[in-house]
Formats: C-alpha cells, structure tokens, sequence
C-alpha cells in the first residue's frame, strides 16, 4: 500500500498514542467513539494517532449511534440551551446539538446532555487537526478502519487535460467529458449514501399515482390521512383487490401498470457535495428480506492520474426502522445486529451508466454510507453530509433532550 510515515501528533495527555505509522499525511482521519468503553480513538487511514477517555449522555440524554461528520468548528462555543454553558473547542456532529467538545468533568462514564465530552488537553490537540468533514464513529463496541477490495468497489475516473500540445477538437472533446466531473483536488470530499426505499416514499408516489388516476388521494406529502385512506379504498375495490386502504406491494404493483409507469428500484444512491445533493439514481437491492446493515466505506490512498483508490471500511451495529418495508411483503428483523459488509455489496447492483457517473464524482476521501433506513432525521438541508443513525427510533424520539 503506503510507504509514506506521516507526521503523528504528540499529545502529552492520556492518549496511548500510536508511535509508528504506515499511512500518509493525506489519508482520511477517522473518528471512533465507544459508549461502552467510554473511550475515543482518532485514525489516520489504518493507524491509530491518538485516544482519549470520553463521556457521552447520560440516561434520557443518549448520545446517538451511527456515521456523523464534523459539520462546524468553534474554538469558542456557547450552548444555546443550557444556560450559555460553555463549550471549549466545539466540533458540530448536527444541527440538532451534538458535538464533541472539551469539559472539566469528564468522568469516563455517561454523565452529559447527548454530547462527547473530551479531556481539555486531547480536544485542544483534535481541534488543531483538519477535523472539517472527518467522519465520526459512535457505536457501542470500539471499531477500527480495515483494508477492504471488492469488485463493487468505484475508481476514479481518469481525467484528461486541456493542453495547447492538442488539436482545438481534441481539447473541445475533452472539455465536453469533463463538464459534470468534480475537481479531484475540490476542498471537500464527495459523500455517497446506499439506502432503501421507504414506505414514505411509496406513500409519495401512491399518492401522485392515485391523483394522477383521478382517484383524489389529497396533497402529495406522505401522509396517511383520510383523503389517501379513502382513495386507496376506492382504487382497490375498482382493480377487485381487498380494501383495506393499505400500502403493499400488491398495491403498489397494479398502482403502477395502471398509471402505465415503471415502478421504482428498491434502492436509492445519492451523492453530496459540500452539504448539497448533487446526483441521485436508483440501484437494485437483492435478496430484499435481508438487511443491508450499516457499513461507512472511504477512499484513500486516492490517485486521479492513474484511476485508482484503496478502500477503507467500518461495519456497525444497527437496528432497521420499523417503517422499512420488503418487496416480497415480509418484514426486516429489527433485532440488531452487525453485518457482513462483503455481503451487503454483492446484493447492490447498479448499472454501467450510474456507476461511471459515481466514478466521475469521486474525490480523496470519498465516502459510501449503506444503510437500511432512507435519508435520516439528522440528514436535512441545512449542511450537513449524510447522517446514519443506526438506532433511528430512539433518535426520533430524543431530538428534544440533547446538547450540553
């Protein structure tokens, strides 16, 4: 892989430091929390670089569990929540109030309002680093990045240069394949999600179908309210199916034929590009009673010219959503669980035309988020990347009891 020692940063604290390294100064830095050990570790490409103790929320305040990113960074930060409280080196998880930031009290066991809190010495030396868009790990085991190769994996695409030593044509031509490329040195990394569809975005659809059927189905806003109910009613008694005024994929199926359009794929890419969707297709998952699991993939040791990239992942434990429906009708079980990551790839499928557009979009540091549980509650669009919360229910149900 690398031969290149990057340049460790000596934190003189409770740290156990990595003393050696095999990973370049350029390779992505990860972060790593585990609530059960209570316990940070920082990662630059596979090489531990530091660790510190932490402390997460406390009962009724739990830290969330999933793949977050530092979204902003605050040498100075006050909570807008908790009487101004101050928090020293803040570096933003989400818009909702998650952060990891420094404390005089950090016990090594939960003990904040939702937030990490980190050892005044080990945050001043985190916030020094080039954290902005670093991924951030909190799960309840402690994980670690690994060397993965897969045939699903992406490479960038090769790209050709404008040069004065070319014909105009040959330069026009080269212009023209570039023009929905991103700038392989763009300051900020390209993130990917993998995900299902969701019976929110049936309901969607069953909706625009319906009205488009002139079966008055009401607003198209993913609501199941009378209006939708009494449709789907009146549409499944007219195609002599039982109504029950339920989405399923029976429904679904004749609801499409009748509308003379092509149903969906069950699956969903997206990409982002500082905070913004900039591309999104469908991809096929098979073998849809099985869940995909939460998996975060990230490229590195990133090389435009040559169009290659080396891959790093980290699996996580997870619980699907119990709004997440199956094509063959049956239900995901929500047990958690961590999945094979090897898996979860061969059952994506994607064709040539979506996958050569991925390609395009990558840049050093490009991520791939799996996960089966749509686009998140954290996931909006005021800047932030793609948020997977692994215990989506609980998440739901805490957004109002969080930040220190």
């Amino acid at each position: 892989m690398r031969t290149v020692l990057a340049l460790l940063s000596s934190v003189a604290i409770t740290l156990g430091a990595a003393t050696a390294s095999n990973s370049a100064e350029n390779d992505p830095l990860h972060i790593i929390v585990s609530l059960k050990e209570q316990h940070m570790k920082v990662f630059r490409g596979t090489d531990l670089v530091s660790e510190s103790k932490i402390s997460s929320g406390k009962n009724g305040h739990a830290t969330p569990t999933g793949v977050f990113s530092v979204l902003q960074k605050n040498r100075h930060h006050r909570s807008n929540i908790y009487s101004n409280a101050p928090m020293p080196f803040m570096q933003r998880l989400t818009w909702s109030g998650i952060a990891l930031h420094a404390s005089n009290n950090v016990p090594n066991r939960p003990a904040s309002h939702g937030c990490v809190r980190m050892p005044y010495a080990f945050a001043r030396e985190l916030f020094k680093m080039k954290t902005r868009g670093t991924h951030v790990i909190v799960e309840d085991e402690p994980r670690e990045p690994q060397v993965i190769e897969s045939r699903f994996l992406l490479q960038p695409e090769k790209i050709h240069k404008v040069s004065r030593k070319h014909d105009t044509w040959i330069n026009e031509r080269i212009r023209h394949e570039n023009r929905d490329m991103v700038d392989p040195n763009t300051r900020y990394a390209s993130r990917i999600l993998i995900t299902r569809r969701t019976y929110k975005e049936d309901l969607f659809d069953a909706q625009r179908l319906l009205n488009k059927l002139d079966f008055n189905a009401g607003d198209v806003d993913g609501i199941m309210g009378p209006s939708t109910w009494g449709a789907i009613v009146r549409f499944q008694e007219a195609a002599n199916l039982k109504p029950d005024g339920k989405i399923d994929n029976t429904l679904l199926e004749v609801l499409y034929r009748y509308a003379q359009e092509t149903r969906p794929k069950n699956g969903r890419i997206l990409v982002r590009q500082h905070h913004k969707t900039i591309f999104e297709d469908e991809v096929a998952i098979t073998e849809p009673e099985k869940p995909l699991g939460s998996h975060l993939l990230t490229a590195t040791n990133f090389d435009a010219e040559k169009s290659d990239t080396d891959w790093l992942f980290v699996s996580l434990n997870d619980r699907v959503h119990r709004d997440i429906n199956l094509r063959s009708g049956d239900a995901i079980d929500p047990t958690s669980a961590r999945r094979s990551i090897h898996d979860s790839l061969t059952r994506i499928e994607m064709d040539k035309r979506v996958r050569r557009q991925i390609s395009r979009l990558l840049t050093p540091g490009s991520s791939i988020a799996i996960s089966d549980n749509g686009l998140s509650i954290e996931t909006g669009n005021k800047g932030t990347d793609f948020i997977v919360l692994t215990k989506p229910e609980s998440q739901n149900q805490a957004l109002a009891q969080i930040t220190d």
